[in-house]
Parts: structure tokens; sequence; C-alpha cells
């Protein structure tokens, strides 16, 4: 059994979905720090997919920060890391851009997006607090 919750949707890069499943569990705390993280192996045979596909979802987890790599141990979750009030906004403002792109595109004003933020945001909070 994994640590994180996902359902592989065809459409969307398998690598993709495992990382975005990775930041939620972290997100969330359904993952903890310095919880180890199961082996390449594990995740392709758990999923079914090829361990490459995997591989590279643990490469970008590690760039990320997510994860660390203790050669001879595995890799595990790294502790959150307090940035700064500019780092997060640099950080975050790409992703930012690409929505507000993405709900007028879909024809969604700003009350509806904010709606929507809340929305998505209480419904992690309540997956934080599942025991």
């Amino acid at each position: 059994m994994l640590p994180f919750s996902i359902e592989l949707i065809p459409s969307r890069p398998i690598y993709e979905q495992i990382v975005q499943a990775v930041k939620l569990a972290v997100a969330t705390g359904e993952m903890k720090d310095g919880e180890r993280f199961p082996s390449v192996r594990a995740i392709s045979l758990a999923l079914k997919v090829n361990p490459n596909t995997v591989q590279k979802a643990v490469g970008e987890l590690t760039t990320l920060g997510l994860l660390e790599v203790h050669p001879g141990q595995g890799s595990f979750v790294t502790a959150k890391s307090a940035s700064s009030a500019k780092a997060q906004r640099q950080a975050l403002t790409p992703f930012i851009e690409k929505l507000v792109i993405e709900a007028a595109h879909h024809g969604l004003d700003e009350a509806g997006l904010q709606e929507l933020l809340r929305a998505s945001w209480r419904q992690m909070k309540i997956q934080q607090d599942k025991p």
C-alpha cells in the first residue's frame, strides 16, 4: 500500500500525477517529515507502471525538495522549509498566472475563481483533519 492516494488518469503524464499526489499527501499531513518514501520498484509495482516513470517522479520530488535521498538507506520526506513572503510569491506567481488565464479562458470571473480557491482550500483542510 502506498502512503499517498492516487488514481491514474490516462490523459496526463503519469510522473506528473505521482508528483502531484505526493505534494498533496505532504500538504495534508498524510505523509510526514522524515517518513520513509517507498522504493521506485514498490511504487511501479503498485501502480503497474514503468520504473523509469516513477524514477522521473522521484527525481522531480527530490529537485523540489520534498524528498531527500540517503544512499544505502532510501528516500525520505523532507521538512517543509519556512520561506520568506517574497520567496513564496516568486514560487507561486507562475502557477497563479496560469490559473488566472485558465479561469478567464473558461469564463470564470475573479469572484468565481476566489470561491473555487476557497472550496479547494477547505477540501484540503478536511483531508488534513482526517485521522
